[in-house]
């Protein structure tokens, strides 16, 4: 039997925040005035956007606090992706409504990141566009309070400490991150996600899997992010395809839930790189400029980083067989490690989700400038020298988006099917 064994070094100097409390299961949604009459809440925002207004998944929280003397408005101009305007607007309201000693985001990942920014700002000085700095913490004074409750499966940004933000000029995502930025509660309520269409499902549930499976192949991973990642990897990838075929089924969405939580807590380990590796960096820039959503781009984009990576990481991609079901006898590892990338390809295609470039109209004449940007300037961002297994070189990079652009694989026997 073919065996992986991941080494870790044991004398590391570690230092990590978390988020402060969890609160997951089934309509915990309606704890939310528990949480409020524990910090003193007297007069709270509520972030959200207008689906998730629309589709009620607010009742819990409003009936709720509907019971309580405390106070509440509701601001739900949030886009899909997250967006400087959308936030700008946000803090003004915030700050031009004196008095909010608390923030609550009830919505997907461009809620929650927005939440953050508004709590923060609430306290500290400034545009929220001068704390766009992912390499450095400017936050001086601690945010007010802040509740995160998703209504997706996917983000993680409920336990995460940063704020995304798609830069308006470039149209390329950036993003602040703080433990400022930390939830003090995140209620995980699997109900909330039962109304989410299948093609969010999909996309939201593709994200969670590649920030906990980009965080596995991690050149400083440990066994601390790693046993949270290998286990939230399991669950998506076998629950993903029931949530989306089985919107109902509560236990697939529990364990998205769960996974996409877990995956949320992985990306926030610094040594696993803010967002992720290579393929958060390559779907965060191509996804907002040629218009593919999120868990789409960073979906795309994973069986390709992993097929990149084999190279210098074959043995740690192939422990990720057992997550995928890939059966093996008597194959060397970097065989294993080769099927990887196209049971991921399985597995989008199942969700009926784009697998090359081209099917997100990603124009050909791009790919060699596409590339250069990454090589040259964007993988400084995601420091991928110090994270990433294999180096970027102005060649692999164009290759590398060359081959998503045509579906094929370095590392399989014919290429990409």
């Amino acid at each position: 039997m073919l065996e992986f064994n991941n080494k870790y070094r044991y004398d590391l100097d570690l230092k990590f925040d978390q988020v402060k409390r969890i609160i997951f299961g089934q309509n915990k949604s309606k704890d939310i005035t528990d949480e409020l009459k524990r910090i003193n809440s007297k007069k709270v925002m509520i972030v959200t956007d207008p689906n998730v207004n629309k589709f009620g998944l607010l009742k819990n929280v409003v009936g709720s606090l509907s019971e309580t003397s405390i106070k509440y408005e509701i601001y739900d101009n949030i886009s899909n992706e997250p967006n400087m305007d959308n936030i700008i607007k946000a803090v003004n309201f915030a700050r031009e409504n004196n008095g909010f000693d608390a923030v609550i985001g009830v919505g997907g990942g461009s809620v929650l990141d927005t939440s953050k920014m508004v709590a923060s700002m609430i306290t500290n000085e400034g545009e929220p566009a001068e704390y766009l700095t992912p390499v450095e913490d400017k936050f001086i004074k601690a945010a007010v309070p802040k509740i995160l409750i998703p209504t997706t499966g996917g983000t993680g940004s409920e336990v995460s400490n940063m704020s995304v933000v798609i830069d308006k000029e470039s149209m390329y995502k950036t993003w602040a991150a703080s433990s400022n930025l930390l939830a003090d509660t995140a209620i995980i309520d699997p109900v909330l996600n039962m109304s989410a269409p299948p093609r969010t499902t999909a996309a939201s549930g593709m994200d969670a899997l590649a920030h906990n499976v980009e965080g596995l192949i991690s050149k400083e991973a440990n066994a601390i992010s790693d046993g949270i990642a290998t286990k939230a990897a399991t669950l998506i990838s076998q629950n993903l395809r029931t949530a989306y075929n089985d919107p109902g089924n509560i236990d697939a969405r529990s364990s998205m839930s769960m996974g996409a939580m877990m995956g949320g807590m992985v990306i926030t380990f610094p040594w696993v790189a803010g967002p992720s590796i290579l393929g958060h960096c390559l779907g965060e820039a191509f996804g907002p400029k040629y218009g593919a959503i999120h868990g789409v781009a960073v979906g795309l984009s994973l069986p390709y980083i992993l097929d990149f990576n084999i190279s210098a990481a074959y043995n740690k991609i192939a422990s990720l067989a057992s997550i995928f079901g890939i059966k093996y006898h008597g194959e060397s590892q970097r065989a294993v490690a080769s099927k990887i990338p196209d049971a991921i390809v399985t597995l989008l295609e199942d969700l009926e989700m784009p697998t090359t470039l081209k099917e997100i109209n990603f124009p050909k004449s791009d790919i060699e400038a596409f590339a250069t940007y990454v090589y040259e300037s964007r993988q400084k961002l995601y420091d991928l020298p110090r994270f990433n297994p294999r180096r970027l070189t102005k060649e692999n990079s164009i290759r590398l988006i060359t081959n998503m652009y045509d579906g094929v694989f370095e590392n399989y026997n014919n290429g990409h099917r």
